[in-house]
């Protein structure tokens, strides 16, 4: 595959310093393509509970607009930071309202996605998602 514009989802954020299969993965996909490697988005319960942590204290940064959401990694490569909060929905026992409440995070988190591909000029894009099952299901 060549001369693609792909968008990753995942679980994991680029920042985090253990290695990863998709963050290799995206890599190895900008030698040909063009990659947007898209960092989780926060989510309501973490904002609230470890808002401490450096790595949330930058997210903190990018929603108050301090901080830049989309940084160029390498040649075909960028990371994006989502600048809204999803609800947590994890613990939610109804289906019916933990759907509705996952539908809703998924519009929030798509718009931002969309906000860097465009701004990227990304067209016909690919979605990779590795593995984040709530967050990316109705992408």
């Amino acid at each position: 595959m060549k001369n693609r514009d792909i968008i990753i989802t995942g679980l994991q954020a680029w920042d985090v310093d253990i290695g990863s299969n998709c963050k290799n993965l995206a890599e190895e996909f900008s030698r040909s393509n063009r990659v947007l490697y898209v960092n989780p988005p926060l989510d309501r319960n973490t904002l609230m509970k470890e808002k401490h942590r450096p790595e949330i204290q930058r997210r903190i940064k990018i929603l108050k607009g301090e901080e830049p959401q989309l940084y160029k990694v390498a040649e075909n490569l960028w990371n994006y930071f989502p600048n809204s909060v999803l609800e947590s929905i994890t613990r939610i026992p109804v289906p019916a309202i933990f759907d509705f409440m996952n539908k809703r995070n998924n519009k929030k988190y798509a718009a931002q996605i969309l906000k860097a591909a465009e701004e990227l000029k990304f067209s016909d894009y690919i979605l990779f998602n590795d593995n984040d099952i709530f967050r990316s299901f109705y992408l």
